[in-house]
């Protein structure tokens, strides 16, 4: 999808303050981070309601107030709570079947377990480190993790990332489509013409479908 939420590669927004250390600046962006994580059962995935955000509420809400924006989508699209429920917090929940609440002291237990998304699959790759690779110039209208400024752009295939679920299936739940990632070397000359410095080289981590021969 092509919105505001895919700002690489663009200019003209000033030099970036870093601000401090921390990643949490009030209590409520923990509770929001740890309710995402909670929150991620597969039909809860389909989808990031944040990037479909004009463009003025995705810069002036911050990274937790979009994710609040995405959850609160989630969880009503499936049914976990209604409008009525979300518009107040301190009613009882309804039960929900094939669901289980969390309670307080189980959250630490389930980060510790928590597993990361790559797949033990056999998928055999499309690729090779080495391969010349060009990133295929398409605009998909849902969900994707191929940033405009690639599109179109050669580079070199560095390193194979193994298998993972393909997002842009997963998020339409369209099932997992599992594929090879790879790290794909670009020059700064290749991506931005003469504004680049030749110095300079980009890596990107792009799936199997992203991807296509330069013959």
């Amino acid at each position: 999808m092509n919105g505001i939420h895919d700002m690489g590669g663009m200019d003209g927004f000033g030099k970036v303050q870093p601000q401090d250390s921390e990643s949490f600046h009030e209590d409520w962006e923990k509770q929001i981070y740890v309710a995402n994580r909670l929150v991620s059962t597969q039909s809860l995935n389909a989808g990031r309601s944040a990037n479909s955000l004009n463009p003025v509420d995705y810069l002036g809400w911050g990274y937790f107030g979009r994710s609040l924006h995405s959850l609160e989508g989630r969880v009503l699209r499936s049914g976990l709570v209604t409008e009525e429920e979300l518009k107040n917090p301190e009613g009882r929940l309804a039960r929900v079947d094939d669901y289980q609440a969390v309670r307080a002291e189980e959250v630490e237990a389930r980060f510790r377990t928590r597993r990361g998304s790559r797949i033990q699959v056999e998928v055999p790759p499309k690729f090779q480190v080495g391969d010349r690779v060009m990133v295929k110039n398409e605009h998909p209208r849902g969900r994707t993790r191929r940033p405009r400024y690639f599109r179109g752009r050669q580079g070199q295939v560095q390193r194979d990332r193994g298998v993972w679920p393909f997002p842009d299936t997963v998020a339409l739940g369209l099932g997992d489509k599992p594929q090879h990632c790879y790290s794909v070397k670009f020059t700064a000359i290749e991506l931005w013409g003469s504004r680049g410095d030749p110095r300079d080289v980009v890596y990107a981590d792009l799936f199997e479908d992203y991807l296509e021969v330069v013959s």
